[in-house]
């Protein structure tokens, strides 16, 4: 039986909004997972969030809710993050599920079995913010820096200084365990000053998977969270599964809880009987998480709702594989990701491809022709190509992401360079040289192809849409070829219409919008995670008059049209009919209708309001709509009614 690639995020923490810094991780795992299914490998990916702990409940108690209610709103948060920045997983755990409660329980009765736990009571320090403990005579977590709390609790804990001696052998044996290096030779030293046993158990706080036997006990996050990796590989329930899975061949995490994972997690491995995994892959500090020119000075976080709400998933996945190195420290700059996007996506690539398209659709009616005999410039184009390839595969294989790259855009490089040497604009003016024009621009359209393919893992979107207009694409499901060969694009191919695939970013018009962006993003999160109030609690509107309310100039209108507001998912602008005239409004609500699905709908329209502009759109009036859940739903008309009819 082969083995399926096992691929793995950290569970990232349930109690806020995700943010570029799980971004960048989240984006590295898609990124390999689509590699590997390139190459032909069966892949299995997992992400999901960790539910659980004291931080989650405190959390949850500061918001005046029950912790499985805010659990539930921000796993669906995450999960529509990453949909909307085309980020895919074969599995999305959540340590709440009950299959993942029952496998905690498994691998702790394997731990107790194997007489790897004891009871006892623990005495010292512990960092809420990072759920981990620290040393007694330190008053601030190592980590963080954050204030330790002192407590005192019975706990089962975990004989983790039984494993020093086997940690340390593991890790010889297996030097490319953690990667970066450094990152290897931090864990072996901190193993070789000698480990306590871990608690693994916690009597101080409720909300938790319940220790069998013994309920008055719930398993410490870190128990708990890291065993997420064999649930959500099919452990215990099925293990047919899960012996194709295990171990992983790669767990992406962050610096800040290798410890976690290079430490505890084999440990805890070992003593149930189980393989570690292969490799632990770690990034830098988020120190990109967090923008040096931010309102009133103060710190915040770039949020991944204001990444998706500003820029397509492309121009994020790009910058952040091409310009944050994976195993350092980086910072997240919105003028460096415009700079690279327009200088790479838009002029590089979009150059080339617009180029290459157009003398085709005009030089040979939209088709692939068919080369001719490969002269000295065309046979360096194609060698060039092939060792393109073998480095970029060398690159990825490696986990070398950005260096794959750097190999992807010298190719970019010599296609260009050979398309000016070989003047096709020129050949195309003679007659005589038309074979020899065929064979320049099935080169270039080859080339391009194959660059096309190579990003696909990064940039899929501009990939696929690239792949299309050469008349390439193809299918989900194709296992036939990987695309990676040379010749696989067809002569006698029909090409698509030239379409400009990525576009350049105006520096201060993007400044205003992000400024806008996250005034909505600071609102709606306010919104979002706020108790419903029980109704006797509710503020209530103060009366009006009824000469107040005849102030509203309510109309029947129809919708004529309606289309997407450039850059956002929320704004629609309608063109609405009010019968002695047509009126453009902009109505946020994007979410919950099509545009397409809106023509034809009668409306209520408020006809007297200021003009307002969003996202630069004139907008002349308000569409009237309930919200259920945040949700809008536009209010009309059961029985025929004359347009611009007054709402008395």
């Amino acid at each position: 039986m082969s083995k399926t690639f096992y691929l793995t995020t950290p569970l990232y923490y349930g109690n806020a909004a995700p943010h570029v810094g799980q971004v960048y991780t989240t984006v590295v795992a898609d990124t390999i997972a689509r590699y590997k299914r390139l190459i032909g490998q069966q892949v299995y990916s997992l992400a999901g969030i960790d539910e659980h702990g004291l931080k989650m409940e405190r959390a949850a108690r500061e918001r005046s809710l029950k912790p499985r209610k805010l659990a539930d709103h921000y796993s669906e948060e995450f999960r529509q993050a990453w949909d909307k920045l085309g980020l895919h997983f074969d599995h999305f755990v959540r340590t709440t599920e009950e299959h993942h409660g029952e496998a905690v329980q498994e691998l702790f009765h394997r731990l107790q079995k194997n007489r790897f736990i004891y009871q006892g009571e623990y005495r010292g320090n512990y960092c809420v913010n990072c759920e981990a403990y620290v040393e007694e005579n330190l008053a601030n977590c190592p980590d963080c820096g954050g204030p330790a709390e002192s407590i005192s609790e019975a706990a089962y804990f975990f004989r983790l200084s039984s494993f020093q001696e086997k940690l340390l052998v593991f890790y010889q044996d297996n030097p490319d365990f953690v990667i970066p290096s450094s990152r290897m030779n931090e864990i072996a030293s901190l193993v070789k000053g000698g480990l306590k046993d871990l608690p693994v158990t916690r009597t101080s706080l409720e909300w938790g998977i319940k220790v069998p036997d013994d309920e008055k006990h719930v398993f410490y996050v870190w128990f708990n969270a890291l065993t997420a990796y064999l649930s959500g590989a099919g452990f215990p329930h099925d293990m047919a599964r899960f012996r194709k899975l295990w171990p992983a061949d790669v767990q992406l995490v962050g610096r800040d809880i290798l410890r976690f994972h290079a430490v505890y997690w084999p440990a805890f491995l070992m003593a149930a009987g189980l393989e570690p995994p292969r490799r632990i892959v770690t990034h830098g500090w988020s120190q990109f998480d967090i923008p040096k020119t931010t309102a009133a000075g103060e710190q915040r976080v770039v949020t991944c709702a204001e990444l998706s709400e500003l820029l397509p998933a492309d121009y994020v996945k790009y910058y952040l594989l091409r310009d944050v190195p994976l195993g350092g420290d980086s910072e997240f700059s919105y003028p460096a990701l415009l700079n690279r996007v327009n200088a790479d996506l838009a002029n590089d690539l979009g150059n080339l491809t617009s180029r290459v398209l157009k003398m085709l659709e005009n030089y040979f009616n939209s088709a692939i022709p068919e080369p001719g005999d490969a002269e000295g410039g065309d046979e360096e184009l194609r060698r060039f190509s092939k060792e393109t390839v073998q480095l970029y595969k060398k690159s990825f294989d490696r986990l070398q992401i950005g260096k794959a790259l750097d190999s992807v855009w010298e190719l970019l490089s010599v296609a260009n360079r050979y398309v000016v040497a070989n003047e096709p604009w020129l050949l195309a003016r003679d007659r005589s040289k038309k074979v020899r024009l065929a064979t320049v621009l099935y080169s270039a359209a080859e080339t391009l192809r194959l660059i096309a393919t190579l990003l696909s893992p990064v940039i899929p979107e501009g990939s696929a849409a690239i792949l299309k207009q050469l008349g390439a694409e193809r299918a989900d499901d194709d296992r036939k070829s990987s695309g990676l060969n040379w010749g696989e694009l067809k002569p006698g191919g029909r090409t698509g219409p030239v379409e400009a695939v990525y576009t350049r970013k105006d520096p201060d018009e993007f400044n205003a919008r992000v400024d806008a962006t996250r005034s909505e993003q600071k609102q709606e999160s306010r919104k979002a995670t706020q108790p419903s109030a029980a109704p006797a609690k509710q503020t209530q509107p103060g009366e009006i008059s009824i000469e107040d309310f005849a102030k509203v100039e309510m109309k029947v209108g129809k919708i004529l049209e309606a289309e997407r507001v450039p850059n956002s998912d929320k704004l629609v602008k309608l063109q609405v009919d009010l019968g002695h005239e047509v009126r453009q409004l902009v109505a946020g609500i994007g979410k919950a209708y099509a545009p397409e699905a809106l023509v034809g709908k009668f409306v209520v329209v408020v006809t007297n309001l200021k003009p307002a502009k969003l996202m630069g759109v004139v907008s002349n009036g308000m569409i009237v709509a309930a919200s259920h859940g945040g949700v809008p739903v536009l209010a009309t008309f059961t029985e025929p009614v004359v347009l611009g009819s007054r709402l008395k």
